[in-house]
C-alpha cells in the first residue's frame, strides 16, 4: 500500500467520527498560481477549440488533460512548480485545523506529481491528496474518478459526498471550474474566481477566500456553531445537474 493511499484511507477513519471536515482544492486555491494550467501553458497548451469547449463547460478534465497534460515530462513539470510558493496562511491553519481534531484533505483535478513536490518542501507532505496521476508522459490514471461520470478526472463531488454521508459538516474551500461539483455537497463554502462567481449567480452564500487566514479567522470565531451545523452562512448549491452517481 503507498504511503498516499494511506494517508487518504486515515482520513476516511477520522472523518466518520468528525463532526466538521474540510475539504480544499489546490491550484491557485492552496498554491499562489494555477499550477497545472502553468505547466500546460509552459510545456503542451491545449488546442483553441478544446481550450474553448471547457471553457464553455462542454467538456470536463479528462479531456483537457488529454490534450494537454498527457503530452508534458512529467519530471520537467514538477520541476516547473517547484518553483511556485503556496498561501502564507495555509500550513498554520493546516496545523490548527488538526490541533482541533478537524480532519482536512485536499481534493484536486491537477496531479500528483506536482501536488506532492509542492507539499513536500512546505513540511505538508502528510495531507492526504485525493488527485489524478501521471507516472509517465501520456499515461493518465484517475484513481479517483467516478465510474459513472467521465467529465471530471477526480471526483470531488464524490470525495464531499461520502463525507457528508458519514454525519460530518463540510467546509469547501475552492476556486475553479471542479469545485463547482465539490462544493456542491458543502455546508459552506469559501470561494474565489470562477467559484465565487457561479456561486453569485446562483445566489447561494458564500465567505471570500483571499488567503487561508480568511477561513481561519472565521472557523475559530464560531468553531462550536461550525461543529453543530448552525453556523450562518449556509451554502445552497446541491448536487450540480452534470454528477453522476
Amino acid at each position: 500500500m503507498s504511503s498516499s493511499t494511506q494517508r487518504t484511507e486515515k482520513f476516511w477513519r477520522d472523518a466518520a467520527g468528525a463532526s466538521l471536515v474540510v475539504l480544499t482544492d489546490f491550484d491557485f486555491t492552496i498554491s499562489e498560481v494555477d499550477i497545472g494550467d502553468l505547466i500546460t501553458n509552459t510545456f503542451s497548451p491545449p488546442s483553441a477549440e478544446t481550450l474553448a469547449r471547457y471553457r464553455a463547460y462542454e467538456i470536463g478534465t479528462r479531456l483537457y488533460w488529454a490534450d494537454s497534460m498527457a503530452r508534458v515530462d512529467p519530471n520537467a513539470g514538477a520541476e516547473l512548480a517547484a518553483t511556485v510558493g503556496i498561501d502564507p496562511h495555509f500550513a498554520g491553519f493546516a496545523r490548527w485545523a488538526a490541533g482541533q481534531g478537524i480532519p482536512m484533505a485536499v481534493v484536486s483535478d491537477g496531479f500528483w506529481f506536482y501536488i506532492s513536490r509542492v507539499l513536500s518542501r512546505e513540511g505538508l507532505g502528510h495531507l492526504p491528496v485525493f488527485c489524478n496521476d501521471m507516472p509517465a508522459t501520456g499515461r493518465l490514471e484517475f484513481p479517483n474518478g467516478s465510474a459513472l461520470c467521465d467529465r471530471c478526472g477526480c471526483c470531488k463531488a464524490g470525495v464531499a459526498r461520502r463525507v457528508k454521508a458519514q454525519g460530518a459538516h463540510v467546509v469547501y474551500c475552492g476556486d475553479g471550474s471542479s469545485d463547482i461539483y465539490g462544493s456542491g455537497f458543502a455546508d459552506w463554502v469559501f470561494a474565489k474566481g470562477r467559484l465565487a462567481r457561479y456561486m453569485e449567480r446562483r445566489g447561494s452564500p458564500f465567505f471570500p477566500l483571499d488567503s487561508f487566514d480568511d477561513v481561519y479567522l472565521t472557523l475559530s470565531a464560531g468553531l462550536d456553531a461550525f461543529r453543530a451545523g448552525t453556523a450562518p452562512g449556509r451554502a445552497t448549491l446541491g448536487q450540480h445537474e452534470f454528477c453522476r452517481f
